[in-house]
């Protein structure tokens, strides 16, 4: 214990010469007059070749020289002293030291300056620091960089470490994937991604060139999603790009559903066309009167389906490309549900309307609502079709009621689809191009009014909720 107390009473001379940090004493000029031993010892030049005959300033880096002589020395000369300057001083062997450097003015007793004391701080450390500092900096402005540009990439990105963990996912990941960043990052993927096990099964390339996107089907919330996804080897994580391609295949199955309904309804009706024509043409000299008429009905008959096909199609496309408008205005309902009748040209049509109504609807648009309903009812109802209309408290409801075969609930939904029919074989024998719900469901929403099927045991009952017109 006495021997380490002994250890710190060390000479004034020894604390110089071995001090951390590097002296030097020097004329106003910059001639060094004396240096410590650590001076030597970082600059690995013989300080007695630099006392007398070098000055401090050309113990500097070219760049620092000139700052000495332009900056630091009238800097000092003005303010007595300059503290941590950054600096460099070329050693012996052409190296470069980098250092801090502070002096300060020794003045005689009337205030005239004749030395000037200069201390050097060894910054290598700090100068290592600062590179890694700005380093770190610039790769987390880089990474800032990308993240912003990754959130506008309509692919969704997503960066699973070699760990399984999340690292990075992208705005239109979150989107597609239905999980928000901030609960996915840094938590297993299998975790938080329902659909994690068919994506991880997709094969990883080793490039980014090799990699081909797979289709794989999903389930998110129940619902079917189809996702193209492709993954690359990142080296201690995998990149996964996913694209949403749902949309597109629902259209791709919207089209194939077109073509094929298209062909088997336009079959018929032009085979008929097409058989009576010829029937006419070849035969016409031997027909009877009631025959030629019987051809000639058969004609119009399956001219008018083949009109009326036509026109529910290009009513759906126009539906789709909101070219459709209508025109609202204040009548009473009941003055559509009188021509039921008419238009249907069915007996079994029975309306029920008990007092005056007023809506505001387009009644052309409405009366073509109506007038669907009843017609598919009359096709899957031998029974009579009740159509009725009562006031609601902010609506009036009109139902249309049959004694068909009903509606499973599975289908419920579904059946306001394009396309969709419930027998699609036609083993009931009632052929359509499964547009007529969806017609009326977007004709409907256009006049701020809403359609649907009620529950029932037996058969069918469909309604209309249009908003009253105001007194």
């Amino acid at each position: 214990m006495r021997e380490d107390v002994e250890a710190l009473h060390e000479d004034a001379e020894a604390l110089y010469e071995d001090a951390p940090v590097a002296y030097a004493s020097t004329e106003v000029d910059g001639t060094i007059v004396r240096a410590n031993r650590t001076l030597e010892r970082w600059l690995g030049i013989d300080r007695a070749s630099l006392i007398g005959t070098t000055r401090l300033q050309d113990l500097l880096a070219p760049g620092a020289r000139i700052y000495y002589e332009t900056h630091y020395a009238p800097l000092l000369q003005m303010q007595g002293s300059v503290r941590e300057i950054a600096v460099e001083l070329v050693r012996g062997d052409g190296t470069r030291l980098p250092v801090l450097m502070s002096s300060s003015l020794v003045a005689a007793p009337d205030g005239e300056p004749v030395a000037v004391r200069t201390t050097f701080l060894d910054a290598s450390e700090r100068r290592r620091y600062e590179k890694e500092l700005l380093r770190a900096r610039l790769d987390a402005e880089t990474r800032a960089r990308s993240a912003v540009a990754l959130g506008h990439v309509h692919d969704g990105v997503l960066l699973v470490g070699d760990d399984g963990r999340v690292e990075l996912m992208n705005d239109a990941a979150e989107r597609i994937l239905g999980v928000d960043a901030s609960e996915a990052v840094g938590n297993p993927a299998a975790a938080v991604i329902e659909s994690w096990h068919e994506i991880a099964g997709v094969a990883v390339a080793r490039h980014p060139d090799s990699s081909a996107a797979q289709i794989i089907p999903v389930r998110r919330a129940g619902d079917e999603q189809w996702l193209a996804v492709a993954a690359v080897d990142a080296g201690d994580g995998v990149v996964y790009t996913i694209r949403d391609t749902t949309g597109e295949r629902r259209l791709d199955q919207l089209r194939s559903d077109l073509i094929a309904t298209v062909s088997h309804e336009l079959r018929t009706p032009l085979t008929g066309v097409y058989g009576a024509a010829e029937t006419l043409l070849g035969r016409d000299d031997t027909l009877t009167p009631e025959a030629r008429k019987g051809l000639l009905a058969v004609l119009v008959e399956q001219s008018r389906r083949l009109v009326r096909i036509v026109d529910e199609i290009l009513l759906a496309t126009q539906l789709d490309a909101r070219a459709v408008s209508t025109q609202v205005e204040t009548f009473d309902v009941r003055e559509v549900l009188a021509t039921l009748e008419t238009i249907s040209g069915s007996h079994r049509v029975l309306v029920t309307t008990h007092e005056s109504i007023c809506v505001r609807a387009d009644p052309d648009r409405l009366s073509q609502v109506v007038g669907n309903l009843v017609d598919n009812a009359l096709k899957y109802s031998t029974g009579p079709i009740r159509v009725a209309v009562e006031r609601r408290e902010l609506s009036a409801r009109i139902t249309v009621a049959d004694e068909g075969p009903g509606i499973p609930s599975a289908e419920r939904e579904r059946i306001f689809e394009k396309f969709v029919r419930l027998d699609p074989e036609q083993h009931l024998g009632v052929s359509g191009t499964g547009l007529g719900l969806y017609i009326a469901r977007e004709l409907v929403e256009r006049m701020d009014g809403r359609i649907g099927l009620l529950g029932g045991a037996e058969g069918a009952t469909f309604y209309i909720d249009l908003p009253l017109a105001r007194p």
